[in-house]
C-alpha cells in the first residue's frame, strides 16, 4: 500500500508542475476557448490529434486554404503586447511519418512566427529556420512538457522542453499571436502520425 502511494504521490506531482509557470513574476491563469481546426482528412477526438499518411484532397473547413493535412486546436488567446505563457504535455501514441508540426505561437498579421515541429527520431526542432531543440526526446510513447514564454512588448521569445530552455529569439517580430496544438504538416513532412496532449495551461504575467 505504501508503494502505491508513494507512486501515486509521485504521479499527481508530474501532473501539477506540467501546468507549472516557469519563470518569475505574477502568473495570472487564463482559460481561451478554442476551435478545432481540420484539414484534408485529420481529425481529432477530444485532446488526441491524428493525421493520414497523405492528404484526402478536400480543402474545406477552417484553416485548410493550403490543403495540408492539419488537426489542430486554435486558442481564442490573441495578444499584441503583454508577456504569455503557454504549458502543455504531449505524447506521441503513432508515428508513420516525419517532419510534422505539433505546436505553433502564430503571428495572425504576418503569418507563421513560431512552430514546433518533431522528426521521425523523435528529434524537436524549430520549423521556421530549423534549430534543434532537443534530441530524440519524442519518441513514440514519451511524454514531453513544453512551456513558451512571449514577451511581446520586448520581442522576447523563450521555449521549453522539459523545464529546459532549448530555444531563444529576442529579436521576434510584431504583430497579434495565438496558440495552436495538434497535428500539421510541414511542407517536406509526411503523416500519419497521432499526438495527446495533456495539462494544457496558459497565464498572462502581471
Amino acid at each position: 500500500m505504501l508503494v502505491k502511494s508513494v507512486l501515486a504521490s509521485l504521479s499527481a506531482a508530474a501532473v501539477a508542475m506540467a501546468a507549472t509557470p516557469l519563470e518569475s513574476g505574477n502568473w495570472v491563469t487564463a482559460n481561451p476557448g478554442f476551435q478545432l481546426q481540420t484539414c484534408a482528412g485529420g481529425s481529432a477526438s477530444g485532446s488526441t490529434f491524428s493525421i493520414p499518411t497523405s492528404p484526402n484532397g478536400s480543402t474545406s473547413g477552417s484553416g485548410c486554404s493550403n490543403g495540408h493535412l492539419r488537426a489542430e486546436n486554435r486558442y481564442n488567446d490573441d495578444y499584441s503586447t503583454g508577456v504569455h505563457q503557454f504549458a502543455g504535455t504531449f505524447k506521441i501514441n503513432s508515428f508513420g511519418g516525419n517532419k510534422v508540426a505539433i505546436k505553433q505561437t502564430f503571428n495572425g498579421s504576418t503569418g507563421p512566427y513560431f512552430i514546433l515541429g518533431v522528426k521521425s527520431d523523435g528529434t524537436l526542432y524549430s520549423v521556421e529556420g530549423g534549430a534543434t531543440l532537443a534530441s530524440g526526446v519524442a519518441k513514440v510513447g514519451s511524454s514531453v512538457t513544453i512551456n513558451t514564454v512571449h514577451n511581446a512588448d520586448i520581442h522576447s521569445f523563450r521555449v521549453y522542453v522539459n523545464g529546459a530552455l532549448a530555444f531563444r529569439d529576442d529579436n521576434a517580430p510584431s504583430g497579434s499571436f495565438y496558440d495552436k496544438i495538434g497535428a500539421y504538416t510541414t511542407d517536406s513532412g509526411t503523416g500519419p502520425l497521432s499526438v495527446t496532449w495533456s495539462d494544457v495551461a496558459f497565464w498572462t504575467r502581471q
